[in-house]
This record gives structure tokens, C-alpha cells and sequence, in this order.
């Protein structure tokens, strides 16, 4: 059976860097496409490219889930990429997870194509996380080339998830079929700018609190009406003091807005907000917090109603998790590499699976950082060593014996 040999590895890492501009030629293709989370025939799009070359590799990709009209139009959600390559010998399975959406609103492609200057690529969705998901098809690439196969034993999957940025809605049902059946997994997000692995990541809660109050002449009769805006102005207030430093709860109120006129006391508004804390137990008590906000508006005869749009629960440090981070620092040493991880606030897929006690690690994509925001960046120059080390882990996961 292969194993992750010190000359192995250096031969992904030295094909992987003779091959940069091949990564950055696909890289860019995928982020020349806008694929927002709503987005759903862009998020197709970059699927269906990116499931060609998982095929070309040898994967099996499944078809996806039915629906009930059978219309594959632009207004219905994309579904979730699996992919499957099984290995003759008999081991373990190892899920490798990432996602095909970004934050970004449609035309940004086109206003911030990806550039690369100085060895740093920019645009949106490089690191979050076109970036990592095309580090994957080439370090594939890069096994094959070196050993003549993919998987030496058991079965490797690929889910890409069409909707992580707002929690995984669609994408968490293939994920969770694939994790339950998975010996490990393996998460495509960035590296931290220092090259960290992530272990542990806080739980997420994202919600729109709607207000309806009762319009009216903001200039003849404004006792009559009952301000909506008004209403979320507190309710936005109060939110933000749910963060605390001590217990880590984060809670942002992203958007604001409502009304029509200046001269109209507004009767509609709308916010979205982010909660964000590191344990269950902070998270609940979070969430009770929210709901009390949310069941006592501030103004008088407006009416609240809070929706959740996206939930992760909290991804704590595991045994196993530690027991896989301790893999890829035997990988990382076989290539001069220090592998460390941290905690982050970040939410992804990787919480679901630590969710299913599944040992998973994340943070295995390229070097990078400033997502969600126009400064969004990749460091180039990591791609080589990033590919060599998730290449290693996925051999050294499949050299394992399998579970009885």
C-alpha cells in the first residue's frame, strides 16, 4: 500500500509547483462566475465544472436530488455535488467537504476580476473557497500522477455544498448521509494566515426579525402611527449587547432596513443578524436572549417575528479531532512543515460533521484571508506545500487499517 513517504510527498509538492499557472488558469474560470449563495444557476455552474474534472479523475458523481417537477430553471436551489472513487482494496472512508458559493452579489465577477500580483491572488471567493476547491482537483491530479491511484484503500467522497455561506440548508442533507457513513473528514476552508489548521469553531445562528407597525403622516397625525424602523433601532441596540467578551457570544446585526417615505412613520422593517458563540451552553443561553428580544418589542403595538436562516451548532476540540490533527503534523513534518490549529469564530460545514461525532479537521485550503470582503486574498506561494499535505493526509487516511 502507498504510504505518505518523505520523497512522495516532495514529488506532489515539486509537480504541484510546476503546475501554478494551470491552478490559477482554473481558479480563475471559477471565480470569473458569480455564484452567491442565491444564485442558483451560478452555483450550478461552477458544480457542474467542477464535477467534469472530478469525473475526469475518476469519480463517480451522483445524480442529483429529484425534484418533484422535474424544471432544473434558475429559481430552484442547486443541489449539493457528491462524488465517490472506491479503491479495489477493502478501508476506511474519508469525506472531504467544501462548498461552491460565495457572499458576494451578482456582478462582482465582472466589476473585481481575480488578479495576481506579486504572488498574491485577489477576487471574490478565492480563499472562501474556490481556492480550496480547486487546491483539491490538483492535488488529486498530483496523487495520481506520483502513485497511479487516487485511493490505495476504501472509498474517498466529495460533497460540495451549494449554500454553506448561509449554513448549509440544502447542502447539510448530502453531507450529513456522507459523514455518517465517513471514518474521518476533511474540511476545504482557508488556512489561517499563519498557516494554522482549525480544530474548534463557534456555533452560528443567523435570523431576520421582521417588525410590523402601523403607518401614518410623519408630519400631521405622526402619535397615530407605530415606527417599525423605531422598533428594530432598539431591537438592534439590544442585540449587539448580547456580545461578551467573557462568554465569546458575538452578535451582529448585518442589515437594517424599512419604510418608503421620509414623511411616513415606516410600518415594515426588516433586520438580519449573526450570533455566533463557542459552546452549546453559550449558545443557548444566546438563543434565549434573542427570543426575549425578540418577543418584547420596544415600541407599542409593533409586532415582532423572528425567522432563523442558517444554524451551525458550536465545533468543540475532540479526541478525535486531535487524533486527525495529530496525522497531518506527521504529514506536515515529513514536509518541513509546522502544523499547528487554532479556534475560530467562523462557522462552516465542519461544524455539522463534529456535530455527528464524526473527528473532523478543517482549514486544509491554500493560505489566505480577508473573506466576505473585496480584500479577500490567496497566497500562492502556499499552494504547493497545502497540496502536498492534503495529499499526505489523504493517503495516510487511507493507509489506516479498517475498522473492524
Amino acid at each position: 500500500m502507498t504510504h505518505p513517504t518523505p520523497a512522495l510527498l516532495a514529488a506532489v509538492r515539486a509537480d504541484m509547483a510546476s503546475r501554478l499557472d494551470g491552478y490559477t488558469s482554473e481558479l480563475a474560470l471559477l471565480t470569473a462566475i458569480d455564484s452567491g449563495t442565491g444564485d442558483h444557476e451560478g452555483v450550478r455552474r461552477v458544480g457542474a465544472a467542477v464535477a467534469a474534472r472530478l469525473a475526469v479523475l475518476g469519480f463517480t458523481i451522483d445524480p442529483p436530488l429529484r425534484r418533484e417537477d422535474g424544471d432544473a430553471g434558475s429559481s430552484l436551489p442547486a443541489a449539493a455535488v457528491v462524488a465517490r472513487l472506491d479503491s479495489k482494496r477493502p478501508g476506511r472512508t474519508t469525506l472531504v467537504v467544501g462548498h461552491l458559493d460565495t457572499v458576494f452579489e451578482a456582478g462582482t465577477a465582472a466589476r473585481r476580476p481575480m488578479t495576481v500580483a506579486d504572488g498574491r491572488v485577489t477576487g471574490p471567493g478565492v480563499a472562501d473557497m474556490k481556492g480550496g476547491v480547486v487546491l483539491l482537483l490538483h492535488a488529486l491530479d498530483a496523487l495520481k500522477r506520483a502513485t497511479g491511484s487516487i485511493v490505495p484503500a476504501g472509498r474517498l467522497v466529495v460533497v460540495l455544498s451549494p449554500d454553506e455561506e448561509i449554513g448549509s440548508p440544502v447542502g447539510s442533507a448530502a453531507i450529513r448521509v456522507e459523514a455518517a457513513a465517513a471514518d474521518a473528514a476533511l474540511v476545504l476552508e482557508p488556512a489561517r494566515p499563519g498557516g494554522e489548521l482549525i480544530a474548534a469553531r463557534k456555533g452560528m445562528v443567523q435570523a431576520r426579525l421582521t417588525a410590523t407597525g402601523r403607518a401614518a403622516h410623519a408630519g400631521v397625525d405622526p402619535e397615530r402611527g407605530r415606527s417599525a424602523v423605531l422598533a428594530l433601532a432598539h431591537a438592534t441596540v439590544a442585540l449587539h449587547a448580547l456580545t461578551n467578551a467573557a462568554t465569546g457570544v458575538t452578535c451582529s446585526v448585518g442589515s437594517l432596513h424599512g419604510g418608503s417615505r421620509p414623511n411616513v412613520v415606516p410600518a415594515d422593517a426588516a433586520l438580519e443578524l449573526d450570533l455566533r458563540a463557542p459552546t452549546p451552553a453559550a449558545l443557548a443561553q444566546a438563543e434565549a436572549e434573542l427570543a426575549a428580544i425578540a418577543a418584547a418589542p420596544a415600541v407599542a403595538d409593533v409586532q415582532f417575528q423572528l425567522v432563523t436562516l442558517g444554524r451551525f451548532d458550536p465545533m468543540p476540540a475532540t479526541p478525535g479531532g486531535a487524533v486527525l490533527l495529530d496525522t497531518a503534523s506527521r504529514v506536515g513534518s515529513a514536509l518541513g512543515l509546522e502544523i499547528r490549529a487554532i479556534a475560530t469564530g467562523g462557522a462552516s460545514d465542519a461544524n455539522g460533521i463534529a456535530g455527528l461525532g464524526v473527528p473532523v479537521l478543517d482549514g486544509l485550503g491554500p493560505i489566505g484571508g480577508g473573506a466576505h470582503s473585496p480584500d479577500e486574498y490567496l497566497d500562492l506561494a502556499s499552494v504547493p506545500d497545502r497540496a502536498a499535505l492534503l495529499a499526505g493526509l489523504l493517503l495516510a487516511l487511507a493507509s489506516e487499517p479498517a475498522k473492524p
